[in-house]
C-alpha cells in the first residue's frame, strides 16, 4: 500500500491532502521573526496557511511582519492579526486557532524556525498507522547569530526511535518532547483544550497544551530533526546556555507551578463536561480526571460536581486509590521503559 499522501486513488477521487495552519506567535522578536516566516514559506509540503499573531510588540517587528505579508515572497498565504493588548503566549495560540482553517496546526514561536521538510514529515506521521493528537520532532539548537550549538534538543526522549507516548498521568510534572515549535497538533484536539478556557498562561503555554493533548489522544516522538530552537538569551523560559551533557534547557524559576496546570485541566474538563463526556465516554472521563488530579483536587471536584463524581466520599476515595495503585509500577518505571518503541514502517508505511 502506498502512503496516504502518495495514494493516487485519492487524487483520482478528488480527495485533497490536509491543510496545515501554521500559527506564529510574536512579541518583540524583530531580529528573528523574518527567519521564522521565511522558513514557513520554504516548506516542501504545499498545503498550508500561516497566521501571524503579534502580541503588542513595541519593537519594529510589526512593521517587518506587515512588509513580509504583503511581499511577493509571502505569496498571499500569510495573514497578520495584531492584539490590542498584550496577552501572552496562550492568548496568541487562542487567537491564531480561532482563525485556523487547517486539519492540523503548528505553533511556531517567532524566534524559532522550521526546516523545509517539517510539514511533510509531520503530516505523513499523522496520516500513518498510529493516529495521535500531536507529534514532536527533534530540533537543532541555534544561537542568536544563527549558529548551530547543539545537534539535538535534550528534552526530546526519542533517543533514535519513534516512540509512542500513551496513558501518562499528570500528578507529577515531566517533559519528554522538544519545544512547541517542534509539534503538530490535530486542530480538533487544540480546539477541545483551548476553546472556552478562561485560564491563561503567559509563558510555558505549550506545557498545558502538549500535556492536555497527550492525555486525550496520545503523542508520537519522531527522532529525526526538522526544525531549529533558537536560544538567544532573551527566551521567556529556555534562557539557560547549552553546557554539554547536563540538560539545562529551561529556567525553572520562570515556569508556572505544575499544580496550576493540573488545576487548569481539571477545571476545563468539568466546565466543559457536556463537550468532553460524549467524546471520552462517562467512564473514561472520570478515569482521565483520576490521571490528572491529586486526591485533594478530586475530592474538591466531587463536591462541586456530584453529577460527575457521585457517591459517598469513602467510596470515591476507594476508586481513586485503586486506580493509583494500578498505575504505581508504570509511573515509577524509567521513561525508556514507558515509551513504546515503534517500527518506522508502522509509523510511516
Amino acid at each position: 500500500m502506498p502512503s496516504t499522501l502518495e495514494d493516487a486513488r485519492l487524487t483520482r477521487s478528488y480527495i485533497r491532502p490536509p491543510l496545515v495552519s501554521v500559527i506564529v506567535t510574536s512579541f518583540n522578536y524583530a531580529p528573528y521573526v523574518l527567519d521564522a516566516l521565511r522558513s514557513v514559506a520554504r516548506q516542501g509540503y504545499p498545503h498550508w496557511e500561516c497566521i501571524v499573531v503579534d502580541d503588542c510588540s513595541t519593537d519594529e517587528s510589526p512593521a517587518l511582519i506587515r512588509a513580509f505579508v504583503d511581499s511577493p515572497e509571502a505569496g498571499g498565504r500569510f495573514s497578520l492579526v495584531a492584539h490590542a493588548e498584550n496577552g501572552g503566549q496562550m492568548e496568541g495560540f487562542k487567537t491564531g486557532l480561532s482563525r485556523a482553517k487547517g486539519v492540523f496546526v503548528v505553533l511556531l514561536d517567532a524566534d524559532d524556525l522550521l526546516l523545509e521538510d517539517f510539514l511533510e514529515t509531520h503530516v505523513k506521521a499523522h496520516l500513518g498507522r498510529k493516529p495521535v493528537a500531536m507529534t514532536s520532532t527533534n530540533q537543532y539548537q541555534i544561537d542568536g547569530a544563527g549558529q548551530v550549538i547543539s545537534a539535538e534538543h535534550l528534552d526530546h526522549m526519542s533517543r533514535g526511535h519513534f516512540r509512542y507516548v500513551r496513558k501518562t498521568t499528570f500528578q507529577r510534572g515531566f517533559w519528554i518532547w522538544a519545544t512547541a515549535s517542534s509539534m503538530m497538533f490535530r486542530t480538533d484536539t487544540l480546539r477541545l483544550v483551548l476553546e472556552n478556557q478562561p485560564r491563561t498562561f503567559r509563558i510555558c503555554a505549550d506545557y498545558y497544551v502538549a500535556h492536555f493533548a497527550n492525555l486525550i489522544g496520545y503523542s508520537l516522538l519522531i527522532p529525526t530533526i526538522h526544525g531549529c530552537y533558537r536560544r538567544h538569551g532573551e527566551n521567556n523560559f529556555g534562557s539557560n546556555p547549552v553546557l554539554g551533557a547536563i540538560n539545562s534547557v529551561g529556567c525553572m524559576s520562570k515556569h508556572p507551578p505544575h499544580a496550576e496546570f493540573r488545576q487548569a485541566i481539571i477545571d476545563h474538563m468539568l466546565a466543559n463536561k457536556a463537550r468532553f463526556k460524549p467524546i471520552l465516554g462517562r467512564k473514561d472521563f472520570v478515569t482521565m480526571l483520576f490521571r490528572v488530579g491529586t486526591w485533594g483536587e478530586i475530592r474538591q471536584a466531587a463536591r462541586l460536581h456530584p453529577d460527575v463524581l457521585p457517591g459517598p466520599e469513602w467510596k470515591l476515595f476507594g476508586r481513586y486509590a485503586l486506580f493509583r495503585l494500578s498505575r504505581l509500577k508504570r509511573d515509577k518505571a524509567p521513561w525508556a521503559d514507558k515509551l513504546e518503541i515503534l517500527d518506522p514502517h508502522e509509523v510511516l508505511p
